[in-house]
């Protein structure tokens, strides 16, 4: 368990979004019973889990989750309408920024009093990254004020991310970031209950897989990360239908903490799940195994158990490859997986609006305003900067945001592209540090995963997790070749040559300079697929010090990585 030297007394007692979405009741599906003599099941066969056991439910009457419901179609509308008039929406939220920085440090150096729109604040304000804020940070973090903004900025969300001098980041979070944040979290929850119609989800629970809280007290101000602060800032109200219990958060080993999780709540009505999306399917896992082995019930999915479960609220990772195992252990073809885009750096940006057409709904309106640089531009120290309002389809950029806790312009480190503008929809394409890149073909994120879908769809298999490497210098030449690691549910494809055949054929298709170097093998081989043996996702985490349940396997791998890997299948 994670331990802090202090926690803050103070709750808030704020408007906030009630707890995560939950899904409408269904019936859990009506599986044979086994044959059963004076009510124990016969010939030794194990039971099935009764359709009509009760299920603890919260203490919110329905009319709570009709007036959510309510609440939920206002607020859809006013940000269909931010999203119409987006220039005016995003300059607003600029300006109000500036406006209220005005004679602190930072602004009089920028001249924030005479900025009227946004081509004045571009043309006088550099783009920055962590370091170049590190200063003035850490002069808020001994409690000074007006240096970014005016007031004492209380919270500092600790980054798992690092600078490139090697620093620990801590991140401003002011309280008005705190309060838009909280309304961002309630957009994806708003936009799913609007397109599924639902009026009773707050009669169920919403199950958290997150990290334990952290809350150090560090001089006038407060270490901490987003969830912590989040979980920490929660409405009184809110609570109740929020599991888990503070003792299980608590817990810092996330195999631990999920086998108390199944334990507690197997006869909870559970309705939504939040957490990081790769997490979900081992939940499950032990929710089946705790049924078949400790209980001895004869049972074939989550739906059998947690009947009402149809919404699962994801992020920081692309939903869909771990859809088809996630449905196919759940046992049902109607879940929904809400996915998010967000940061520390401002909260939820962009979220799913069940188009399904690809990328993320923006939200314009949350305290965010938002700048993005054409990767070609990233190292100058004046780029190209593209508001919302005039990004191009299908471009990748680094995304820079500017917020209410006094970051201007700063480069979060993310490459996007808009696969929509209209709407506007963003998808995340991977890291600057994290493109896979042997003859300066910087493959993304969204690439290798685009590929790899295919690979999967082609031939017809499923896959728990994967991630893709480079060797360089193959076979005594100055060629490279990328390695594919899958970790497979179920059987490998019967044609692995078919396999990379389209992983390689994707690649080509999405990336010209890959193509051009694949061209007859001129520079780049053809990849290699290493199939890895059952648990390999689950130990790999272990291996490389990742037991968080917010850990995420790593789509672009690096040669350490690569190696342990390889490991496993020697």
């Amino acid at each position: 368990m994670q331990s802090s030297e202090a926690v803050e007394p103070e709750q808030s007692t704020g408007s906030a979004p009630p707890p995560p979405v939950t899904a409408a009741p269904v019936t859990a599906p009506s599986a044979a019973a086994a044959p059963r003599l004076n009510g124990k099941p016969a010939n030794g066969q194990r039971p099935h889990i009764d359709p009509d056991r009760p299920l603890k439910r919260t203490i919110y009457p329905p009319v709570v989750g009709q007036a959510f419901r309510m609440t939920a179609e206002v607020r859809v509308k006013m940000w269909d309408r931010a999203l119409r008039r987006v220039r005016q929406t995003q300059e607003s939220t600029l300006l109000d920024f500036v406006g209220h920085a005005a004679q602190t440090e930072y602004g009089k150096r920028y001249g924030f009093s005479t900025i009227r729109r946004y081509e004045d604040y571009r043309s006088r304000v550099p783009v920055g990254d962590y370091d170049s804020f590190s200063p003035a940070i850490e002069r808020m973090r001994a409690g000074e004020r007006n240096v970014l903004v005016p007031e004492l900025i209380k919270y500092f969300g600790n980054s798992s991310g690092s600078s490139t001098k090697g620093k620990a980041k801590f991140l401003p979070i002011a309280e008005r970031q705190i309060k838009y944040q909280r309304g961002s979290a309630a957009d994806s929850l708003y936009r799913y209950l609007v397109w599924r119609g639902e009026s009773d989800f707050t009669t169920g629970y919403t199950l958290g897989l997150f990290p334990p809280t952290t809350m150090k007290k560090d001089g006038p101000t407060w270490i901490t990360t987003n969830p912590s602060l989040q979980s920490i800032k929660m409405p009184a109200f809110a609570k109740p239908a929020q599991l888990p219990d503070p003792e299980i958060r608590e817990i810092e080993d996330y195999d631990l903490k999920l086998e108390r999780i199944v334990e507690r709540y197997f006869d909870h009505d559970i309705r939504a799940v939040a957490g990081t999306t790769c997490w979900f399917s081992l939940l499950f896992d032990k929710l089946l195994d705790l049924a078949r082995e400790k209980k001895g019930y004869q049972v074939d999915s989550v739906r059998e158990i947690w009947p009402n479960l149809r919404v699962l609220v994801g992020g920081g990772v692309s939903a869909d490859p771990y859809l088809p195992v996630i449905r196919e252990r759940m046992g049902r073809d109607d879940v929904v997986l809400v996915d998010t885009y967000n940061a520390t750096e401002g909260g939820i940006f962009a979220t799913s609006d069940h188009s399904g057409e690809p990328g993320m709904l923006m939200v314009p309106d949350r305290g965010v305003f938002f700048e993005f640089v054409p990767i070609e531009e990233v190292d100058e120290a004046w780029p190209t900067r593209v508001p919302l309002w005039e990004v191009e389809k299908d471009r990748l950029y680094a995304i820079h945001v500017t917020t209410p806790s006094g970051l201007y312009s700063y480069r979060l480190g993310d490459l996007v592209r808009f696969p929509s503008t209209d709407p506007l929809r963003i998808e995340f394409a991977g890291r600057l540090s994290g493109c896979l890149s042997t003859t300066q073909e910087l493959t993304t994120h969204v690439e290798i995963q685009r590929a790899a879908e295919a690979a999967l769809a082609k031939t017809g298999t499923r896959s728990l997790d994967y991630g893709c490497a480079a060797d360089v210098g193959v076979e005594g030449t100055a060629r490279s070749r990328y390695v594919l690691f899958v970790e497979f549910s179920g059987e490998p494809p019967a044609d692995a040559s078919a396999f990379i055949r389209t992983f390689d054929a994707a690649l080509c298709e999405q990336n010209r300079v890959y193509r051009e170097h694949r061209d007859g093998d001129l520079a780049i081989l053809e990849p290699e697929l290493v199939a890895l043996p059952a648990g390999s996702v689950r130990r790999f985490m272990t291996d490389i010090g990742n037991r968080s349940v917010q850990t995420k396997f790593p789509r672009i791998l690096d040669d350490e990585r690569k190696a342990i890997l390889r490991s496993y299948v020697r």
